[in-house]
């Protein structure tokens, strides 16, 4: 009896270990559209003046934050927050035009996802609040574009409109 439990005990286990380690993790692309100081102007949002027809099918396709608002009342501070995570008033960035340094165990969403093994790109804006910009990215200019990420490689792209 003792050996057919330590048996099953076995083969439940190596295939555990096998199966964790050898099935790759399949990482979907992600695109990040930003649309910035617009309000809910947009038809996704309800509103009947705006025309906005591909923008409001690729809502309805993805996600649409009905519920959002800043911590901070100005961008870069808010940026901070979403490259972070932490609260602009935490992190003592909620003054526009801080220069306040990043802690060396804080990472940046660009960081963490290419740690994942992601091509990161961003169009325009890097003004954190802080001392990080553009270095963070693979490629951070008006002619980043996921489209230059290696073949087979997942990719992590931002593009923002005023």
């Amino acid at each position: 009896m003792l050996k057919t439990y330590c048996l099953v005990v076995f083969v439940i286990i190596f295939i555990t270990n096998t199966s964790c380690t050898t099935s790759e993790i399949e990482r979907p692309n992600i695109l990040w559209i930003t649309s910035e100081d617009n309000s809910p102007f947009l038809g996704c949002y309800g509103d009947d003046f705006a025309e906005t027809p591909n923008l409001d099918e690729f809502a309805g396709e993805g996600f649409l934050y009905a519920h959002a608002y800043a911590n901070a009342p100005v961008c870069a501070p808010a940026r901070n927050t979403i490259a972070s995570g932490i609260y602009a008033s935490s992190g003592g960035h909620s003054n526009m035009r801080s220069d306040y340094g990043r802690s060396e165990t804080l990472k940046f969403h660009a960081e963490i996802m290419r740690e994942l093994g992601y091509y990161c790109t961003n169009t325009k804006k890097t003004d954190y609040n802080t001392n990080v910009g553009g270095e963070i990215w693979d490629e951070c200019s008006s002619d980043a574009h996921y489209k230059n990420a290696p073949e087979g490689k997942p990719w992590f792209a931002i593009f923002v409109e005023d």
